[in-house]
């Protein structure tokens, strides 16, 4: 039996993928900042933000699992916040690495959560793990996230995650608010691609990559990336069949949101034929199915 620690646990994947593992009789453990005993799973203290943690949870893992990380949609990016974003990403990395050097451990693999915003705005040839980076804000931010788990002396993986699809938050309530009050608005042109995920789906992917020891990089994407028009037919479809559709235009959205508006209008369109030819299959291919599987229709 293997003990996996998990930075960023109480997470939206966090939690999905602690459940996950927890019924397949792994002994699970969080980070916390706190420890706090209403937490789902025992949880270590650290402070990535001081380099701080606490080295029984080193002594207890077999497994390094890091989600953490500043929600990137959770401010306006100023440059306050762009710096917070990519400092939680690095001081977290950073963090582990030295109580992986500093103290005596048996860790075999550390699994790093990252994004597919490493491509950039991309709206040509479908993207894989062994394309270049592109350029914004959020290339350059993945590129260092990436880059801080580099000189590990223990097997790295880096998951590049794409749009995570679940109903207790994240990207689809977002979405989907909107259209359940009858709006159903692609958002710029609506052409650009959204390569997303089923979360249950990146709980099994994260899992996969544990159990055969996988390393490297690898897109956690579902097979059939969709236009930003064609996503919100389909929500449409599920919650709203009346909703009234128009277009948001790209002005606006930038003018209300700044840079973070690339956060909705960069097209990546990726591939995840690594992950599959390693052997995983996937619950949800179609994006009609995931939604199918949230909304019963």
């Amino acid at each position: 039996m293997k003990n996996i620690l998990i930075a960023g646990g109480s997470g939206l994947v966090g939690k999905q993928l602690s459940k996950l593992l927890s019924q397949n009789n792994y002994e699970v453990a969080w980070l916390s900042r706190s420890n706090n005993s209403s937490q789902s799973f025992p949880t270590y203290k650290w402070n990535p933000e001081t380099g701080v943690i606490d080295p029984y949870a080193i002594a207890f893992a077999d497994v390094i699992i890091v989600l953490s990380g500043e929600n990137i949609a959770a401010d306006r990016w100023t440059d306050k916040f762009k710096k917070k974003i990519i400092s939680s990403r690095l001081q977290a990395a950073n963090t582990i690495n030295n109580a992986l050097k500093n103290h005596p451990n048996n860790v075999s693999h550390v699994i790093a959560a990252s994004a597919i915003g490493f491509y950039g705005d991309r709206n040509d040839a479908l993207l894989d793990e062994t394309s270049e980076k592109g350029t914004g804000f959020l290339a350059d931010t993945t590129h260092q996230w990436e880059n801080a788990y580099a000189d590990f002396q223990v097997p790295v993986t880096n998951i590049r995650i794409g749009v995570v699809l679940s109903k207790l938050g994240g990207a689809l309530v977002e979405m989907s608010l909107p259209v359940k009050w009858g709006i159903a608005s692609p958002l710029g042109s609506g052409k650009q691609f959204i390569s997303w995920i089923h979360i249950d789906d990146l709980a099994g992917l994260f899992m996969h990559v544990m159990q055969n020891q996988l390393t490297g990089i690898y897109n956690a994407v579902a097979s059939t990336p969709v236009t930003n028009e064609d996503f919100t037919k389909q929500l449409k479809n599920s919650l709203c069949k009346n909703a009234i559709s128009f277009p948001t235009p790209a002005f606006a959205l930038k003018l209300l949101l700044g840079e973070k508006s690339a956060i909705v209008l960069d097209s990546t369109r990726v591939s995840n034929k690594k992950i599959i030819d390693s052997g995983f299959s996937f619950k949800y291919e179609l994006l009609e199915q995931a939604l199918k599987n949230f909304y019963g229709k």
